[in-house]
């Protein structure tokens, strides 16, 4: 049985070349996320091209995640990596100098007073005010880590407020639309009005793209049903959601987000820390393999690698492990998932229900938006999905999607059989496989998915002789 769940990698100072990019699609990689913390629009720009340019050369559909910042604070005026032990003392300044270092919304200091906790690197690394100045605080290190610039850091105190959308971000989004980027991942999302904000952005440069909310703060647990309402997708980032809600609360959290995707038919991403190990290791521990295959059993649609591949020593190596584990789980997940579809997916729920009991080699799903793939993906059937899809954009975004083996790219067509003739000719020969097809009567139109049918060979012969005779 092919892979179901989709694997999101990060690009970083060790795979950003050709050579890493193509044997990272050669290993699995359906996504390459990019970070925009780090780097500038001309090497992003640089780093689409040549993912695009591998994937062609690959014939490969391969997505390119834009990950925003938001109001993410960070270190910054560390001029080297510091190795920090309990006890130490560290000075976090307004303006970085001599020893001191600042972070990327030095107001915050203001607002801090002694005895409130930061947290770095993902709370990796937790230190105590232990004194405020006028413009620096002197912090007492808790637990020993690494600390290194660009790192994240995160303030437990409540009542620091923060705008979700920062200049940064805006123009970030506006490179993403002009650029052609497939999916952005937007950082720090608290409500609905969040993603409101940034497809307003993103509609106005006239760009589809998919908006992925990035679940990682307590306000958005409060928030989780608005913000999937109106979201293209959904990040469980556990890495600040495991600071903000505490990190034993975090697998719960993971369920129910994910429970709560799946039931609205939108794609959802797992990640931080899911093969740390692999930074340095080539084996990845157990508790990383039963962690990957809990997110597939919870059911996740993708999984994400981030330093792993970014600046790990063992990138492809951490793909292939992921396959081997995404693989394996799905076979014990059912045949199909046990979900009341709503009226809408009444198509798609026959679609996967009628792949279960009669002989066929896929489900095929034509698709204007990609939004019947997924409604066929949320049952989660066990035969592969196929999606005919109109747009090159579309057929990239579906590279995020469950249980999606092949994207096919046809001409829109009044006809709904010269459509199915398009797919057909690129299945490679007029065999004798069937297959479950679901597609609008009224092609082209969003949502309007209103049929289901069985292509036999008495059918595919009826097409085959109607458009080459």
């Amino acid at each position: 049985m092919a892979r179901k769940v989709k694997i999101v990698a990060t690009v970083g100072p060790v795979s950003n070349n050709r050579q890493m990019i193509t044997k990272l699609i050669k290993s699995g990689v359906n996504v390459f996320r990019l970070n925009f913390s780090y780097g500038t629009h001309k090497t992003h720009y640089e780093t689409f091209n040549l993912i695009r340019q591998c994937a062609s050369d690959l014939k490969k559909e391969v997505a390119i995640m834009q990950d925003i910042c938001g109001p993410k604070i960070r270190i910054k005026g560390m001029t080297q990596s510091r190795d920090v032990a309990k006890g130490d003392i560290l000075v976090m300044s307004k303006s970085a100098e001599n020893d001191s270092f600042s972070i990327t919304y030095p107001h915050i200091i203001d607002q801090l007073t002694v005895g409130d906790e930061v947290y770095f690197a993902d709370g990796t690394v937790k230190t105590r005010v232990e004194e405020k100045r006028e413009d620096n605080l002197v912090l007492r290190v808790l637990t020993r880590g690494q600390l290194r610039e660009g790192k994240g850091v995160n303030i437990p105190k409540s009542g620091i407020k923060m705008s979700a959308l920062t200049d940064k971000d805006k123009a970030d989004l506006k490179f993403a639309a002009e650029t052609g980027i497939d999916l952005v991942a937007f950082s720090f999302v608290e409500n609905a009005g969040d993603i409101l904000e940034a497809r307003k952005i993103l509609e106005k440069k006239g760009s589809d793209v998919w908006v992925i909310a990035k679940i990682e703060r307590k306000a958005a647990l409060k928030n989780i049903d608005e913000i999937i309402d109106v979201s293209d997708g959904i990040m469980v980032a556990r890495g600040d959601l495991g600071v903000e809600a505490g990190i034993f609360s975090v697998p719960g959290i993971q369920k129910t987000i994910i429970g709560k995707a799946n039931e609205k038919a939108i794609p959802v991403i797992t990640a931080t820390q899911m093969l740390t190990s692999m930074l340095h290791s080539s084996s990845p521990t157990r508790a990383e393999i039963s962690d990957i295959a809990n997110a597939v059993y919870d059911g996740t649609d993708a999984v994400m690698l981030s330093d792993e591949t970014a600046v790990g020593s063992f990138p492809v190596e951490a793909v292939e492990v992921m396959v081997k584990t995404l693989t394996d789980a799905q076979r014990h997940l059912p045949d199909i998932k046990d979900i009341k579809p709503l009226k809408a997916e009444s198509f798609a729920h026959a679609a996967a229900e009628i792949a279960r009991s009669v002989h066929c080699k896929a489900i095929v799903s034509f698709t204007t938006s990609g939004y019947t793939v997924r409604q066929v993906s949320k049952f989660r059937p066990r035969k592969p999905v196929y999606a005919v899809a109109y747009s090159d954009k579309i057929s990239r975004q579906l590279a995020l999607v469950w249980g999606v083996e092949r994207v096919f790219r046809v001409e829109l067509n009044e006809s709904e059989h010269h459509m199915i003739y398009q797919f057909l000719q690129q299945t490679g020969n007029k065999n004798n496989d069937n297959y479950i097809v679901t597609m609008s009567s009224h092609a082209g139109v969003k949502g309007n998915t209103n049929m289901v049918r069985l292509l036999d060979k008495t059918a595919r012969d009826k097409i085959f002789e109607r458009f080459e005779r």
